[in-house]
């Protein structure tokens, strides 16, 4: 089929010879696609709102953005009554119209699609409905038709508020690759609850705590991951502070608009921004994190001291002989013989592997950690009459329901180091005392890495993903909160170590927002002049695929 007649593919206009630069620059959508996600609570709709202000601001340099903010809750509402479900009436019980919410989600992920599979990422595909249809309205186009709507070059930018599910991150990164930015909304369970109380004041806790625990991790596929899609964020923000006293005050201590407002700079290059510290250090955990094989998940930390430094950096993974783990480092060949200056040395040899995904030829691979807890529930049934003497597949059945039990959620029989005691026995293979350090891990501590942490004098921990197994709180909430608010450091004479989420430029996003890409000088005066990257930035868009400009270029060739 010629590329004319392939209703995929358009025949840009083009001449020979033309500019390739300008043939590619011209074809900048020029929009942003911006996605909210935050536990219940956590004021997801305030961060919109927040971020769409300082996408609005008339100081940009390149003017302001043309803002559409899309909320998933009215995407599944008008699904829902297309499909004719019942919604409740929202001014009764507002809870129960929020459940409703959450089941009309459910329903619309697991609904089987052509292929008969259920689409995990279906209200991500409503959302990017909306997107078209928002931009067709803006130009004046007819909407619903199924032509691709092509943006004109304006500023734009939609904010969806928000999601719930990994698989709607994958889906809009997917379509809108560099140009879809991911921020993750901050806030302590405690404030969140007292939110909830606040907001459904006829609910009370116990129905709440099921309903956060719902919205953190549904045990069904299709359900709500919050805790999954957060740690996806490319930008994370802390909302724990309120930002409007009584009377409609605005709290001068909610200082999210300023850490939007710096995301936009960095966004826009309205201004030279760069990494704070601990920025830099989330990004050297999130670089030992990807050392590791572990079969279970991949780990990273990094600890600083007092000054700012990285003195040490941690990942989970199987020690070795001699010190440190696995991985790091090669064992060099002889030394020349006779010390003759012409002796080439023997190529680097490896040592042996004794990870799990490594191990010998002819040695099984295996985790060590769940054949442990495989044996210790078969050992349970065995030995329980009544359970022994079941079926077979009864017997199946309940090894796997038994595995969702706390047995399931041992850690003791792992192989792997812990990427926290890692960059602890690191710093302490350099003598280097970690008292007064702070620690960023890229998952938060188990209970056993929580209580060395503790024991070695850490002062505070920062942390990107949950993690439900951990009792670190539950076990040792005498040394250990996660409350920031009139915090002091154990080395400042407090009592107790800050375990607390990340906030700022995520490790995924660092690279695209702090690497120079453009003049940020007058060449001739030397004064300070923010110039534009010769083939764009990274966050572009292009409304033209890379079938349709690589057909352009060839036509352009002399």
């Amino acid at each position: 089929m010629a590329a004319a007649e392939n209703p995929l593919l358009r025949v840009l206009p083009v001449r020979r010879g033309e500019d390739t630069r300008g043939l590619v620059l011209k074809h900048a959508a020029n929009e942003l696609v911006f996605a909210v996600v935050g536990h219940v609570g956590s004021g997801t709709s305030e961060i919109a709102k927040a971020l769409s202000e300082s996408l609005e601001d008339q100081t940009l340099p390149g003017g302001p953005f043309k803002v559409n903010t899309l909320k998933a809750s009215d995407i599944l509402i008008e699904w829902a009554r297309a499909k004719g479900e019942v919604i409740p009436d929202k001014t009764t019980n507002r809870l129960a119209y929020t459940t409703r919410l959450q089941d009309l989600g459910d329903k619309l992920r697991s609904a089987p699609t052509a292929n008969g599979e259920p689409d995990h990422s279906a209200v991500a595909s409503r959302l990017i409905l909306a997107i078209k249809n928002s931009r067709a309205n803006q130009l004046g186009l007819p909407l619903g038709g199924a032509d691709p709507v092509l943006p004109d070059g304006a500023r734009r930018a939609y904010i969806l508020d928000s999601l719930r599910h990994p698989a709607e991150v994958q889906l809009l990164r997917h379509i809108y690759q560099d140009a879809f930015v991911l921020i993750g909304v901050v806030c302590e369970e405690t404030k969140r609850l007292q939110r909830l109380l606040a907001k459904y004041q006829d609910a009370g806790q116990a129905p709440l705590s099921e309903f956060m625990k719902r919205d953190a991790e549904a045990q069904e596929k299709y359900g709500q991951k919050v805790a999954k899609t957060f740690h996806l964020s490319d930008f994370f923000v802390d909302n724990t502070v309120d930002r409007w006293l009584p009377h409609h005050v605005e709290n001068k201590d909610w200082d999210t608009h300023e850490k939007l407002g710096r995301l936009v700079k960095i966004l826009t290059h309205s201004s030279i921004v760069r990494p704070e510290m601990e920025e830099i250090a989330m990004r050297h955990a999130y670089g030992a994190m990807m050392q590791s094989a572990c079969l279970s998940r991949q780990v990273g930390a990094a600890l600083v001291d007092r000054s700012g430094n990285i003195v040490a950096t941690g990942t989970n993974e199987v020690p070795k002989a001699g010190g440190g783990v696995y991985g790091e480092w090669r064992v060099l060949g002889p030394e020349p013989h006779n010390g003759a200056a012409n002796q080439r040395l023997q190529p680097p040899e490896l040592p042996l592997d004794e990870r799990c995904a490594y191990r010998r030829p002819g040695q099984e691979k295996f985790c060590s950690n769940t054949r442990e807890q495989n044996r210790m529930i078969e050992e349970l049934v065995a030995d329980v009459p009544e359970l022994n003497a079941l079926s077979m597949e009864r017997k199946a059945q309940l090894l796997r329901d038994l595995r969702k039990t706390g047995i399931g959620s041992l850690l003791e029989f792992s192989r792997a180091v812990h990427a926290e005691m890692d960059a602890l026995l690191s710093a302490a293979r350099q003598g280097i005392s970690p008292t007064g350090t702070r620690l960023f891990v890229t998952t938060y501590p188990c209970h056993y890495c929580a209580r060395h942490l503790v024991a070695a004098g850490v002062d505070e921990v920062q942390y990107v993903e949950p993690y439900p197994k951990s009792q670190a709180l539950e076990l040792h909430d005498d040394a250990i909160q996660h409350t920031v608010k009139d915090w002091l450091p154990p080395s400042q004479g407090g009592t107790k170590v800050l375990f607390r989420p990340f906030s700022g430029v995520a490790p995924r996003l660092f690279g695209r927002a702090f690497l120079k890409d453009r003049d940020l000088k007058n060449s001739e005066t030397g004064l300070l002049e923010i110039g534009e990257p010769e083939w764009g930035t990274p966050w572009h868009l292009r409304k033209a695929s890379y079938c349709e400009l690589e057909a352009a270029i060839a036509r352009t060739a002399p």
